[in-house]
């Protein structure tokens, strides 16, 4: 990453400034050239001693996620942080839509029933017209409501802002969360983990969903309690359920999420495309050459909330 980025910022600044690159492979030291940087990219971060980085104004996250950080009270004043939210609108877009014709044909049933030599005929209705339920909606939930649009489903929302979206048919706030879950046929959980949203969906929250409904969870594990999952899902109460994410990460082999029927897990691949970087790279560089210029940063990591 570290020449490309140097050649594609010096093109975007256009010669106009200096940019010196430097690279540090361990996250919890801080090194001379640290010190002496304004401007800090990375996953991990060497929080304990951030506050000796006198120099530092912006830290960019790699990632979209700022979860691993929290809290931030190891945050200097003054020093703006940035994700990399966007990055995975696209890929996650396409899996969601996958996610949820599969949840709707069945499937998470259908394997269960392969992995035991079991013939049972589970049929069900064309999915337009039914209802999801889209907790959370950045740029990955945002994507996800227009796409399930696209497959003429009615759209619920959940998002703390109640900021109006153009796919959403209806926007709730988080404490209209147990006035909703009864109407959705599907429940995609999309939300930022945080110290709020820590099993956002409970024991209680699982059994407001209609008998047969699915979920599909592509943000964190800790948004939903998976013991409460794995049981509704072992009796039958929910139709089925597709999980991205899981706690631990790796799962490990002897663990009993594994065999819980109706649940399909895949390994959190849902959306990180392969030419990531590439566009994490293209998001950095157009908050640098704001960052040079002056101006307001986008995608900005507000403190208080962790995302």
């Amino acid at each position: 990453m570290p020449a490309r980025l140097a050649r594609q910022a010096e093109t975007r600044l256009r010669g106009r400034h200096r940019l010196v690159i430097t690279v540090s492979e361990d996250p919890t030291v801080v090194t001379p050239a640290m010190r002496d940087a304004q401007v800090l990219v990375g996953f991990r971060l060497p929080t304990a001693r951030i506050r000796e980085l006198t120099r530092l104004r912006w830290i960019h996250l790699v990632s979209a996620g700022a979860d691993h950080l929290l809290p931030f009270d190891w945050l200097p004043p003054g020093v703006t942080v940035t994700n990399s939210s966007g990055v995975h609108s696209e890929l996650a877009g396409e899996y969601a839509t996958a996610a949820l014709l599969m949840l709707n044909a069945r499937m998470p049933s259908h394997v269960t029933n392969q992995r035991r030599g079991h013939w049972e005929q589970v049929f069900n209705s064309p999915i337009r017209g039914k209802t999801v339920l889209v907790i959370g909606l950045g740029a990955i939930g945002g994507e996800v409501a227009r796409r399930a649009k696209g497959l003429g489903l009615t759209v619920l929302g959940v998002r703390r802002s109640r900021r109006p979206h153009p796919s959403v048919d209806a926007l709730y706030g988080p404490s209209d969360l147990a006035r909703v879950l009864p109407r959705a046929s599907f429940v995609v959980v999309s939300a930022p983990l945080t110290f709020e949203t820590r099993q956002l969906l409970g024991p209680k929250e699982l059994d407001l969903l209609p008998p047969g409904a699915g979920l599909l969870n592509m943000s964190r594990a800790g948004l939903v309690d998976e013991g409460a999952l794995a049981d509704r899902l072992e009796r039958g109460a929910l139709g089925g359920a597709i999980v991205d994410v899981t706690d631990p990460e790796p799962l490990p082999a002897t663990s009993p999420l594994w065999a819980v029927r109706n649940l399909v897990i895949t390994p959190h691949i849902s959306s990180d495309p392969t030419d990531y970087v590439a566009r994490m790279t293209v998001i950095f560089l157009r908050n640098l050459v704001r960052f040079v210029r002056g101006r307001p940063l986008h995608n900005r990591v507000e403190p208080d909330r962790g995302y």
